[in-house]
């Protein structure tokens, strides 16, 4: 009986199995990172139209305190760097065909002039009182109103700032300018707030919710974990397929994504928020030698909602003495001065100016500044 000798054949299913261990996910991130890449290009190209468009936004982009890029979403021509206490601020050294910046972040006047008063007024504030949308670094309340009191107006507004912001950013570098009369014109931040604001500890605030994220998702690629890793490297290789998908019918269906309404903070309490933040701006007056001024900015709509706010936050500050103009209840305001619901043009601004000047005249704010010496900011 003879018998047969068996080769060895090799395993039918091992070439099945590199096809789809090795070559399919070979491909299918080929073709994700092209993908990527054609998302990426149309994504800067739409950020380079926005750039362009100042009306009625200045886009932003955030950055590092010495100008390196956190790969935020928005990729915008006014740059804000991260600030170790009012979370961020303007980064120095910024100059564009409509807005510039000194080498302490503060918007420039737009022009340098002898005063014949030694008074200097710091101005704090959102994109209202940095004047987002004009033309022009002349056009903003902070020139204006210098022009009509002849006074040194340093405008240390920062877009997006609330009044926890500003508090902390006045008494962190701003009182060491030695002003005369400090003003915070602000308001619609803080009312706005209230209606996004998951957690109320975030009232008076802004900015803090979005770089938290972004730092928790770098942490995630150094994580010990190999899930968390494996989990937050789509984010992080793929960022816009990754937020396309989130937001798309899939990822609705997968519960990354909600539309679940934010249950708004009660309005009484970002009020009072508010106005304790200010409060302590007028105390700090007291502290470092200065007079207090709150101005409460418009919005061409005249929500009920907002006057509210207002209103309560005005009642809050009369009890402790705070000097308060309420522009919101101004009729000088015309809807054909705002750029959208609270960004006011040059005639705008220059209302403003008149009235804030105005009022500064009637209480003799600056009484005090006749005859000192304002001291020179270290340029």
């Amino acid at each position: 009986m003879v018998r047969m000798s068996h080769q060895r054949r090799p395993f039918p299913g091992l070439p099945c199995i590199i096809v789809l261990v090795v070559i399919v996910p070979g491909l299918l991130f080929c073709l994700l990172g092209l993908l990527e890449l054609v998302l990426e290009r149309e994504h800067a190209r739409q950020w380079t139209e926005l750039s362009k468009q100042f009306k009625p936004f200045y886009w932003w982009h955030f950055v590092t305190h010495d100008g390196r890029d956190l790969g935020y979403e928005h990729k915008g021509p006014l740059q804000l760097a991260l600030h170790p206490f009012a979370i961020y601020s303007n980064l120095p050294n910024q100059h564009s065909d409509h807005f510039s910046t000194d080498a302490h972040g503060f918007r420039i006047s737009g022009g340098d002039r002898s005063l014949d008063t030694p008074a200097r007024v710091v101005l704090v504030g959102g994109s209202t009182a940095f004047g987002t949308g004009l033309e022009s670094d002349r056009e903003t309340v902070a020139s204006q109103l210098a022009q009509r009191l002849n006074v040194e107006v340093i405008n240390a507004a920062v877009i997006g700032h609330g009044s926890g912001q500003e508090l902390t950013y006045l008494l962190t570098e701003l009182v060491d300018l030695h002003p005369d009369v400090v003003i915070a014109l602000d308001g619609w931040n803080d009312y706005y707030k209230h209606l996004e604001a998951r957690d109320p500890h975030l009232l008076g605030m802004n900015g803090f919710d979005e770089i938290e994220d972004q730092l928790v998702a770098s942490a995630q690629l150094s994580d010990s974990a190999l899930l968390t890793r494996l989990y937050a490297l789509p984010r992080i290789v793929f960022p816009r397929l990754v937020t396309r998908v989130r937001h798309s019918r899939i990822g609705l269906w997968m519960g990354w994504f909600t539309r679940e309404e934010i249950p708004p903070q009660p309005l009484d309490l970002a009020a009072s928020r508010y106005a304790d933040n200010l409060i302590k701006m007028h105390k700090l007056g007291g502290a470092f030698d200065f007079q207090f001024l709150a101005v409460m900015q418009p919005d061409v709509d005249r929500g009920a909602d907002y006057q509210r706010f207002r209103a309560r936050a005005e009642s809050l500050l009369a009890r402790e003495g705070v000097r308060v103009l309420n522009l919101g209840e101004r009729q000088e305001f015309l809807p054909s001065m705002f750029l959208d619901t609270m960004h006011l043009d040059g005639a705008g601004h220059g209302l403003m100016a008149d009235l804030i000047a105005r009022t500064i005249r009637h209480e003799h704010l600056l009484a005090s500044a006749q005859g000192t010496i304002v001291p020179e900011v270290i340029r």
